[in-house]
């Protein structure tokens, strides 16, 4: 009986239900599994040995369950995930800028009665990259933001990657097009505090984008619950 009880208060934290809502849920199950025990049937049983579910269902029909926001924790998650796409991109705005890149890539060039190597890449290939980048940020965002409001069992996941699905290409180009734009007026320069602030630049037209994408689907699922008769905010 400890392990349904256990389970079932893990999955009423993770949907957020209120604790005074959980704790008494909690305390009439403990007697409901009692009784069922007495009469020869099993806490697993009773829950038909999913407790999980169990869970979900009995604050679902109770209209228990909230819808919240948790901005933050879906934005961290979007950056984490774009991360790969976001160090591409840098990559192409900065690395094959670099001498280190020339050096190694390039051809020499006279300057004067010096001889340096140079390396001028060509505009398909800065372009497939940088659409590989955001490409990269794009699947990655999606992916990390759809596993972490799984794992939270969010009512609004379904409705939150259907708008990042749909507005997040844009959010993406404007991060990779504001950070070019911003490479571009520092004349690509490597200096870590050039490279850092491209970085935090871009980071931030992406973070407002997710937000914004956010905000508006829990609003709308909240909006269609309330429509519903179901769920609480």
């Amino acid at each position: 009986m400890k392990e349904v009880l256990a389970a079932c208060r893990r999955t009423w934290r993770r949907l957020d239900v209120r604790r005074t809502d959980a704790r008494a849920m909690a305390a009439e199950l403990e007697a409901d599994l009692a009784a069922a025990e007495s009469d020869g049937t099993s806490a697993g049983a009773y829950v038909g040995n999913d407790p999980h579910g169990f869970a979900l269902e009995w604050a679902s029909a109770r209209g228990l369950i909230r819808t919240r926001v948790a901005l933050v924790s879906t934005v961290l998650a979007g950056v984490l995930g774009v991360i790969p796409g976001a160090v591409c991109a840098l990559f192409v705005a900065y690395g094959m800028s670099s001498e280190a890149f020339a050096e190694t890539f390039g051809s020499p060039e006279q300057l004067g009665d010096t001889s340096v190597m140079t390396y001028t890449p060509p505009s398909w290939l800065l372009l497939g990259l940088y659409t590989l980048g955001a490409v990269f940020a794009y699947v990655g965002a999606l992916a990390v933001v759809s596993a972490w409001l799984s794992w939270r069992l969010d009512q609004a996941r379904s409705r939150t990657l259907h708008y990042l699905l749909l507005g997040m290409p844009f959010g993406t180009a404007a991060a990779i097009f504001i950070a070019i734009v911003f490479a571009w007026t520092r004349d690509f320069s490597t200096d870590i505090s050039v490279v850092g602030a491209d970085a935090v630049v871009a980071t931030a037209v992406f973070v407002s984008c997710i937000a914004a994408l956010r905000l508006a689907a829990v609003r709308r699922e909240r909006i269609a619950l309330v429509l519903a008769g179901g769920g609480s905010g």
